[in-house]
């Protein structure tokens, strides 16, 4: 758990849960956009090589019967598995599940939709076409963990996996009436749709972030122009300042009234060695204004929340010690939501974290001749260099209410930045 909580203006409560930082006490950055890459879903070799290793047999839906042969809901895997994707892959808008129909192109049979065993992962598209950059990384984690999980299909981009073919020839085209460019389709099997294959064990191995290194053991500093850091929603509700904040610069967005966050990010977690770590926000009073904005710190398999007024606060301020484990599927979390009126020109600042192990000095600030050199301004003539990571894309959260202030003077570049769009429900495969 959390404990020794200082003194900001926070409230903590306790729900239930459940990837970096960089090498030698340092802050490390790097951008990049995600893109539709040429032709179909490339499965890595390596990918390959251990969906080789899976197999699951496969089981369809039967005969379409009509309304009465259908499950009536999403069965309890597929729901387990929907949550776990929501929160480790959040470039999902919407994530469908169960429809009660027959196959497209096919109404003598049902649509696995149908029995509650299918998802359908929801990924914006790059100009009509897969985002593959996005996309991937889903259809790749679960292939490699697919008998664990227990899924027995996948259909993403004009490409296929199945567990039950012999090995070498898992993967095949896609001939559908659906290019599947917009959504992974993912179908579980019978026994991980009842909830009793491996994967609710927790066998299944957590999805890396690329270039995200582990935490050091003493600690380190994770800046907002990390590649253990993302930000989500809209780009029309981002803004980045040079000249403030930790390293001269932050991010920020205005808090507003939801049930649910619209923008929002991550500084994702891993630590080569578990222990207590202190948590710190790095926080500018040029921006940091917000009170009761909620942060979510997942930590040892429980995410504690916690409500900072950003305003009582300058410089580095804590929000205690966590009891963190080694490796991966820890992160922490800053969301714009607030359940009541919001007036205007509510900054929320978004800038670093410190963490530092507990008995260790804390890691050095910029001028270490450790840290790399700060990333330049984005190159406002270049439309692929944007100060925000590609993940940007929405994080499929509701919008109600709320002021948005001086939100429509963006400039084009940050426009390219992420699209912010609400959840849809849809379930177009088979």
């Amino acid at each position: 758990m959390g404990r020794d909580h200082a003194p900001l203006t926070m409230v903590g409560c306790m729900v239930l849960l459940c990837t970096c930082s960089p090498e030698g006490n340092e802050h490390i950055g790097s951008t990049s956009l995600q893109v539709a890459h040429p032709g179909p879903w490339v499965i890595p070799e390596s990918t390959l090589t251990i969906g080789d290793t899976q197999s699951i047999d496969y089981t369809g839906g039967g005969p379409w019967v009509g309304e009465d042969g259908c499950s009536g809901a999403l069965t309890p895997g597929a729901g387990i598995l929907r949550e776990y994707l929501y929160e480790h892959f959040p470039q999902t808008p919407h994530i469908g599940g169960y429809s009660c129909r027959s196959i497209n192109g096919d109404d003598t049979m049902m649509s696995v939709h149908g029995t509650g065993r299918a998802l359908d992962v929801m990924i914006p598209v790059d100009a009509d076409e897969a985002d593959n950059d996005l996309g991937d990384p889903v259809g790749n984690f679960l292939i490699e963990n697919a008998q664990a999980i227990g899924i027995q299909y996948i259909i993403w981009d004009l490409w296929t996996w199945r567990g039950d073919r012999d090995p070498g020839d898992k993967d095949r085209p896609y001939g559908g009436a659906h290019p599947h460019h917009d959504h992974l389709h993912i179908e579980l099997s019978v026994a991980a749709s009842e909830n009793t294959t491996l994967w609710f064990a927790d066998e299944v191995t957590p999805p890396e972030v690329e270039g995200c290194d582990p935490v050091p053991a003493t600690g380190g500093i994770i800046d907002d122009t990390s590649t253990c850091f993302r930000a989500f929603g809209s780009a029309d509700y981002w803004r980045i300042e040079e000249g403030v904040g930790y390293d001269d610069r932050l991010l920020w967005t205005n808090a507003f009234e939801a049930d649910g966050p619209s923008n929002w990010a991550r500084w994702h977690l891993s630590f080569v060695e578990a222990g207590t770590y202190e948590l710190e926000l790095f926080l500018d009073p040029a921006f940091a204004v917000a009170d009761g904005v909620r942060y979510e710190v997942s930590f040892s398999g429980e995410i504690e929340t916690l409500y900072v007024d950003q305003s009582s606060a300058e410089g580095w301020h804590s929000l205690g010690s966590f009891d963190f484990d080694d490796g991966l599927d820890q992160q922490v979390d800053v969301l714009d939501d607030q359940p009541g009126p919001v007036p205007d020109e509510q900054h929320i600042a978004v800038d670093a974290i410190r963490l530092t192990r507990e008995g260790e000095p804390p890691p050095d600030d910029p001028g270490n001749p450790l840290d790399p050199p700060k990333l330049p301004p984005p190159d406002t003539t270049d439309p692929s260099a944007t100060g925000l990571t590609g993940d940007n894309e929405g994080c499929g959260c509701r919008v109600a209410g709320g002021h948005r202030n001086e939100r429509n003077t963006a400039p084009a570049w940050l426009a390219l930045l992420a699209l912010g769009w609400l959840r849809r429900r849809r379930s177009l495969d088979q």
